[in-house]
């Protein structure tokens, strides 16, 4: 808010109606050792005096800086200077849901215009506007898939999903009454398929798979879905939206609901979040979408114009007929990954997309060369992959806080899922330098404990 002082005229006025004759009245309480002078005319510093000093202070602070190669749904990828500069345009700044359309035409074709990116890169016919995160989009493609098949109860969900996610699904499913079941995964990181068969039944409602996986893997997950359908039971898949820049669509494998987060495309790493979750669905499932749809028509004068289509909400509709009680679009947050997908395009995108697992697979071979270190199994993995240690995690995440004390680097993550396996993310901000430096240092920091 910007200050706007008050004259001499209103400052007496107001004293007069409180009873005060000046100003230092006001604060005759304060003993006098604590009062400090009034400024003078050419007291102080000058605004670029005042600059130089703030500056100068500063430069006091110091803070870790590392070479990151930290993953698990929360990637570093480079931001095209112009997304955060039309992100920042007083009209997207300051939007909120645009309900009233005539007012909103911009924020709503921006919004058509993310959906149309999401159903291109997933091969899905239909995408909302955006949900919370990447969790959130999970939890609510369950519950889609909970209202289509209204006489199913369970939900085979994998155990190579996300584990941030899977606890927001659990949250959301628990008070339900639904049953989940954890798929588990075998030594090299696959699906376990039989397990998956033995309880595929009539009380399924869904099977939801991470591809790539959790754990970085990538597999043949079609045959899964192709039986899933057989038995009437509705196939969701998560995945990070930059790797359909290279691997098959989400229709391809046979998914009817697609989620995932798009914090890949132009959204930095802020926390943890927010991000932007995606879902995107077939024709046959859009009346059990969350959030808003927003449609494309045309105006009296025949003129392009665009619309909140679907609004299956609890804010318009019966809460018993609502699909979600979504109160955000993230529409903001939308348009920077909106922005950095118009960015690289087609072509563009599937280039982004092999140069990230190009990179992680160069680094992956390097690392297995290391005595007692291995990767996790020998399946595909995109831009993330898992080493395993023979020796106690604790002796090994040792090692990895000293290479963050020394080189500057962050050489991945432990998780308590894996036991003692680390999870490693390679993404294009990595050059074959910082790749070779990394190998080079884990070779040191390793070695001895691997």
């Amino acid at each position: 808010m910007d200050f706007i002082s008050n004259t001499e005229e209103q400052t007496k006025k107001m004293l007069a109606d409180i009873g005060v004759n000046n100003v230092e009245e006001l604060y005759s309480d304060i003993p006098q050792s604590l009062m400090r002078k009034a400024p003078s005319t050419d007291d102080g510093l000058s605004e670029f005096e005042g600059f130089c000093l703030l500056e100068k202070i500063g430069k006091d602070n110091h803070f870790a800086d590392f070479s990151n190669y930290l993953g698990a749904g929360s990637f570093e990828h480079q931001v095209p200077a112009y997304a955060p500069a039309i992100c920042q345009k007083s009209e997207f700044l300051t939007a909120y849901t645009p309900y009233q359309a005539e007012a909103s035409q911009g924020m709503l074709q921006v919004i058509f215009e993310f959906q149309s990116a999401i159903c291109a890169l997933t091969g899905l016919d239909v995408s909302n506007a955006s949900v919370y995160d990447g969790a959130a989009a999970c939890a609510e493609a369950c519950l889609m898939a909970l209202r289509q098949q209204r006489r199913r109860n369970k939900i085979l969900i994998a155990k190579t999903v996300n584990p941030h996610y899977q606890r927001v699904v659990r949250q959301y499913l628990e008070s339900l009454g639904t049953e989940l079941v954890e798929i588990p995964f075998k030594e090299d990181g696959t699906i376990d398929r039989s397990f998956i068969e033995a309880h595929l039944d009539e009380e399924t409602a869904a099977v939801f798979l991470q591809a790539p996986s959790f754990l970085g893997t990538v597999e043949d997950i079609a045959p899964i879905f192709s039986s899933a359908k057989e038995k009437g039971v509705l196939s969701i898949v998560c995945a990070d939206l930059m790797s359909y820049g290279l691997l098959p669509s989400a229709a391809e494998i046979g998914a009817d609901i697609a989620v995932g987060d798009t914090q890949s495309f132009g959204i930095p790493l802020q926390g943890g979040g927010p991000y932007v979750g995606y879902v995107a669905c077939t024709q046959a499932l859009v009346r059990q979408m969350p959030g808003r749809i927003v449609g494309e028509t045309v105006d009296t004068s025949g003129e392009r114009g665009f619309v909140l289509t679907l609004q299956a909400r609890e804010q318009h509709i019966r809460r018993g007929k609502a699909t979600s009680n979504i109160c955000s679009n993230q529409s903001l947050a939308a348009l920077s990954s909106l922005l950095t997908i118009l960015w690289y395009g087609k072509k563009g995108v599937g280039e982004l997309a092999l140069s990230n697992f190009q990179r992680a697979a160069y680094l992956k071979k390097n690392l297995a060369k290391i005595s007692g270190v291995k990767a996790l199994g020998e399946a595909t993995q995109f831009n993330e992959f898992v080493l395993c240690f023979s020796k106690p995690a604790a002796e090994v995440q040792a090692a990895f806080r000293m290479a963050k004390i020394e080189p500057g680097l962050h050489l991945g993550d432990y998780y308590p899922e894996l036991e003692n396996h680390f999870l490693i993310a390679v993404t294009e901000t990595k050059s074959k330098a910082e790749l070779d430096r990394y190998v080079e240092v884990a070779q040191k920091m390793l070695g001895e404990v691997a």
